[in-house]
Formats: structure tokens, C-alpha cells, sequence
């Protein structure tokens, strides 16, 4: 599915709407644009080189964001804006974790969890939900369907 299309997506149970961007992060003019008339939270995982991102844009501004860049440190971690209320158990939790087992990153997790706690999704879960492909129809697709 992801090599078919640039995006895919539908509604998830908790009433968001997801748009997966094939295996690409989200511009921040791509984010401003969607968030003209909705509140967008996106969210960036690139596990091989250990980069997580989750933000929340309403109104073309940015509301927050959180950022782990494991190429800087392990224990980066870039939080800006008028944070969620559940990012500061998320933080906590995760950073003992880390403390308590250095030898995996924990905080490459926190703004994974802190996207998943408000939209109800997760990147590397198991879903039942069943998302839509959005293809533009090649010249010969339109044609013979």
C-alpha cells in the first residue's frame, strides 16, 4: 500500500482522521496548509537513526512541538509551546524508564506516545481499520478503470 500512493489514510475510532504520507515527514507548509480549517498533529518516527517528532498546528500556527534527535544524545529532548496536558506523565515516565535501562532509547518514545495518547494511533500497532489508498489514476487507469 505504501508504494502505491504518496498518501493514504480514513478515520480512526477516536474521531481524527489520519493521512499517512507515505514513508515521508510532512512539510511544515504541507502541516500550516491542513491546519487552515482543522487542528492537525503530526507525527515523524525515522527509527534508524532513532529521530521522533510529534506536533499539533491549529489555524496555520504551530502549537506545540516535541522532538528526540538520538544523533544529538540519547537524552535529547526538544520540547516547545503550550504542551498537552498528558506530555509531562508521558516525559516522566519514559525518562525513568531510560534512567533505569540505558541500553534501549525511551525517549525516542515520548512524542510517539504523546501523538498516539491524543489521536488514538500509533505507527507501530496492529490496527483492525482498514485505510484508504488516494491515487491519482494513471493516464491508462482512467481510461480502462
Amino acid at each position: 500500500m505504501y508504494q502505491r500512493s504518496s498518501y493514504h489514510g480514513g478515520l480512526l475510532p477516536s474521531g481524527w482522521f489520519l493521512v499517512i504520507h507515505g514513508r515521508h515527514e510532512f512539510t511544515d507548509a504541507e502541516v500550516k496548509q491542513l491546519s487552515q480549517a482543522a487542528e492537525v498533529v503530526a507525527c515523524f518516527v525515522e527509527e534508524h537513526v532513532m529521530v521522533s517528532k510529534a506536533a499539533c498546528w491549529k489555524n496555520g500556527q504551530e502549537v506545540w512541538s516535541v522532538t528526540h534527535d538520538a544523533q544529538e544524545s540519547l537524552h535529547h529532548l526538544e520540547a516547545q509551546g503550550e504542551l498537552p496536558l498528558g506530555f509531562a506523565a508521558i516525559r516522566d515516565r519514559l525518562t525513568k524508564q531510560q534512567e533505569e535501562e540505558d541500553d534501549c532509547d525511551f525517549i525516542f518514545d515520548i512524542p510517539v506516545s504523546l501523538a498516539a495518547e491524543i489521536t488514538g494511533y500509533r505507527h507501530d500497532e496492529t490496527r483492525k481499520e482498514t485505510f484508504e489508498t488516494f491515487v491519482r489514476p494513471s493516464f491508462f487507469e482512467g481510461l480502462f478503470g
